[in-house]
């Protein structure tokens, strides 16, 4: 990108495509978090057995569970881990 060039998603959604821009993050979330930013993951997440289940393989995780039925696309859910995984904060700053 050698200019900032704005497209309008909707009505109310617009996303800026600006030069210079490498990559983009989360700052000051925790990792108990990351789930509520996925829809999806976050609905099914309230039948988890345990209510700080972070959706890595935990027993009775209804998340894993619903990628393994194809209920979360399992890209979703790769996104997500992604994101748990990325713990270099500093990056984005």
């Amino acid at each position: 990108t050698t200019f900032s060039e704005m497209y309008q998603l909707d009505e109310s959604s617009w996303i800026i495509d600006t030069p210079g821009i490498k990559g983009f993050g989360l700052l000051d979330v925790e990792k108990e978090e990351v789930g509520h930013y996925f829809r999806e993951i976050f609905e099914v997440s309230r039948q988890c057995r345990y209510s700080n289940c972070v959706h890595t393989g935990e027993p009775g995780c209804a998340v894993y569970q619903a990628v393994v039925n194809g209920d979360i696309a399992l890209s979703r859910y790769e996104s997500y881990l992604s994101i748990l995984e990325d713990t270099n904060e500093g990056k984005y700053r």
